[in-house]
């Protein structure tokens, strides 16, 4: 069946709980904008992306900023802020299915990792065809449950096996290696790794982006600790130290300049503003 026989629309794909995870929903979409790049947006379950028609980009605040095209597919991590979508001359038909469960977390073991999240597909028509036969499958009963998320496992099987993650280039891998923790390689390392010297990789750095690498890993670490604020469990000092920060006043005192309010006073909206809800 030809793609513009599939109808356009999500459908529920949600059935019992299955001890290998489960789907929730899909569809196919034309014309549409993604998420578009107002802000970002967290899941909290995996999504496949499959682009049927097109181009754009997907960004995250990994540091990934990448251009997609047809027959390629978007890898969507639970925990990721991420946007994605067509620019302005672009268009973006698209097939999606979304699913969750502890046993779709195994396969970051076996290589499918939030770093690469961009992978080229050969086939994307035989592709497709896959896609929309899981968003034809009854999701009635256990059995037809499992065989869904059997069906996506063996999709992500597939991928890792098949297909070819999307590099963007030096500036693609810098912004990656900048976004790490406190074990992320320091800045002369990172140009070293890139094939430039210190220097130049700083010039080039903030001639694409408009910031210098300095300025633009501080500000990829101090959105993660915004995102790890959320949890309670952890402490300013432990959030400091992953986050490669000196100690919790130096976390303190960037986190106000950038957010305009301390961690501790963004955690108190945060718990404010669940209690409304």
């Amino acid at each position: 069946m030809p793609h513009s026989d599939f109808p356009v629309g999500i459908v529920s794909r949600s059935g019992p709980l299955t001890p290998i995870g489960n789907a929730v929903f899909g569809g196919r979409l034309t014309g549409t904008t993604g998420t578009g790049f107002a802000q970002y947006r967290v899941y909290g379950m995996y999504a496949l992306v499959l682009l049927l028609k097109g181009g754009g980009r997907y960004r995250d605040r990994r540091g990934t900023d990448q251009r997609l095209s047809k027959g390629d597919i978007l890898v969507v991590f639970p925990e990721t802020p991420h946007q994605y979508g067509p620019e302005a001359a672009d268009e973006w038909d698209e097939v999606f299915l979304a699913f969750h469960g502890a046993a779709f977390e195994g396969w970051r073991a076996s290589g499918l990792l939030p770093s690469q999240p961009i992978r080229r597909w050969s086939d994307g028509e035989a592709m497709a065809h896959r896609f929309f036969d899981i968003l034809r499958m009854p999701c009635a009963t256990i059995a037809e449950s499992t065989a869904i998320a059997a069906a996506i496992h063996q999709i992500l099987a597939d991928i890792l096996e098949h297909s070819t993650a999307v590099e963007e280039g030096w500036l693609g891998k810098s912004r990656q290696l900048l976004s790490g923790g406190a074990d992320a390689p320091d800045l002369p390392e990172i140009a070293a790794t890139l094939g430039m010297s210190y220097e130049r990789f700083r010039k080039a750095f903030k001639a694409e982006t408009g910031e210098s690498p300095a300025v633009f890993r501080r500000r990829q670490r101090l959105s993660q600790a915004a995102l790890m604020l959320q949890r309670y469990d952890l402490s300013l000092e432990l959030i400091a130290d992953s986050l490669g920060f000196f100690d919790a006043f130096h976390l303190s005192k960037a986190f106000k300049l950038l957010h305009g309010k301390s961690p501790s006073e963004y955690r108190r909206q945060i718990s404010e503003s669940i209690a409304v809800d």
